[in-house]
């Protein structure tokens, strides 16, 4: 019984508090607000608006067409250092591939450099590595602004880090990953990337059996006959990966 009398006071004891709100709010005077002028717009012009921002957001999602030198040159450093070494030959190569792509790579190449050090030192314990290198390929092309005497278009960007993964002799998992991330977020049609990485093997495969002929001790007239072969299948390989990374 004394449970049931606890429940009525806590009920009345509540009914009390509002009803001292209510008559405490009734002798409040409220002073008398002038409200401003606003026209509102009719309903039909509030969802024009709103049909044109989404024009706009959908015209911010635009494809990337091309991408800066320096945004480039970052992203090929990533790919050299995505196996966690970066031996003086592959800086050589580095250096071979930045003349090519920027004019004035000589005077930007520090401050590049440093850029993506201090990226890849935001790596908290090795497990992290990858994960960092990749926010700097993200940031890289997120960031690349475009100028009209100096870009490069994704899928030569896709080529040139294939060719680079390759020139060691080895295509990394890593390497691999990265690289299909990266031509995910270029909007690169699959297709076009698995026939890249088809072709260059070829190229390798036609490298080493050239350099195998060579070694053989059959005529010279015979050797070199293979030889020109050989060559003549390159240049057409080669053409094919020109027409490819102008579609």
């Amino acid at each position: 019984m004394a449970e049931k009398s606890g429940k009525k006071s806590f009920g009345n004891l509540m009914k009390g508090s509002l009803d001292s709100i209510k008559k405490t709010a009734q002798n409040v005077k409220v002073p008398e607000i002038k409200l401003p002028d606003v026209k509102i717009p009719p309903v039909k012009d509030i969802f024009k608006k709103k049909e044109n921002e989404n024009v706009v957001e959908e015209t911010e999602a635009i494809q990337i067409q091309s991408i800066s030198t320096k945004s480039a040159l970052k992203i090929i450093y990533y790919m050299m250092a995505v196996d966690g070494e970066l031996s003086s030959a592959e800086m050589e190569k580095y250096d071979l591939l930045g003349q090519e792509i920027a004019p004035d790579f000589s005077e930007r190449k520090e401050g590049i450099l440093a850029e993506c050090r201090k990226q890849l030192d935001k790596a908290i314990d090795p497990e992290d590595f990858y994960d960092v290198l990749q926010d700097g390929v993200e940031d890289s092309l997120l960031s690349s602004i475009k100028t009209e005497d100096s870009f490069i278009t994704p899928k030569l960007l896709a080529w040139d880090l294939l060719t680079l993964a390759y020139s060691d002799n080895s295509y990394d998992e890593r390497e691999r990953r990265l690289l299909k991330y990266i031509v995910r977020k270029l909007d690169i049609d699959k297709a076009v990337f698995l026939e890249m990485e088809s072709t260059i093997q070829t190229l390798i495969d036609l490298e080493k059996e050239e350099k195998w002929i060579k070694t053989t001790d059959r005529p010279y007239l015979t050797i070199e006959a293979m030889v020109n072969e050989i060559e003549d299948r390159k240049h057409v390989i080669f053409d094919s990966v020109k027409a490819l990374i102008a579609l």
